[in-house]
């Protein structure tokens, strides 16, 4: 084997390896690794109380390709103290509307069915509970309790696989900002 042969054999070496790593560095760019499925969450804000009135934002993250269309919080699937939160109303956010809701003041317990007709939502707001205040409200006294809530596709089917969170600080994005929801 003479030297030049040698040298253009190491070339082609040293060509093979710089192309396999191009190539794997551009799959990993590109997220054909280490990319995990994100894990949906049902997320519910801290209470924010102002003077005698206090409201609770409800949003969802990374919801299933095609979105959560319906959220149904059955009776025991919330509750709250009764001698300080009284009056609670919910109202739907993004194009989410209450189909029903029940908030008793006497058991301290509550349920509603919010959906969206025309679209899912992946993430974002969906809606917005608001409550009269008597004394000092922590967020321990609004609890949503996950095995009395189902969350719904846009497609009719039931979302699974979900977490609630609660009592961290989340921001949901807009859904305009987005170029809209699902």
């Amino acid at each position: 084997m003479t030297s030049n042969s040698g040298v253009r054999v190491l070339r082609e070496i040293v060509m093979v390896v710089v192309s396999l790593g191009l190539l794997l560095a551009l799959s990993a760019c590109m997220g054909q690794w280490f990319t995990q499925e994100q894990k949906a969450y049902l997320v519910i804000g801290t209470p924010v109380i102002i003077g005698t009135h206090g409201e609770v934002i409800i949003s969802v993250v990374n919801m299933p390709q095609e979105g959560m269309a319906v959220m149904a919080v059955d009776l025991g699937g919330l509750t709250y103290t009764n001698t300080k939160i009284t009056s609670i109303v919910v109202a739907g956010l993004n194009g989410f509307i209450v189909l029903a809701n029940e908030f008793d003041d006497t058991t301290a317990k509550g349920r509603f069915v919010i959906a969206n007709a025309n679209a899912g939502s992946v993430a974002g707001t969906v809606a917005k509970l608001t409550f009269d205040v008597t004394g000092n409200v922590g967020s321990a006294d609004i609890t949503f309790h996950e095995p009395h809530i189902k969350l719904g596709s846009h497609l009719t089917a039931l979302i699974t696989g979900w977490e609630l969170s609660s009592g961290k600080a989340y921001y949901a994005k807009d859904a305009a900002q987005e170029g809209g929801s699902k």
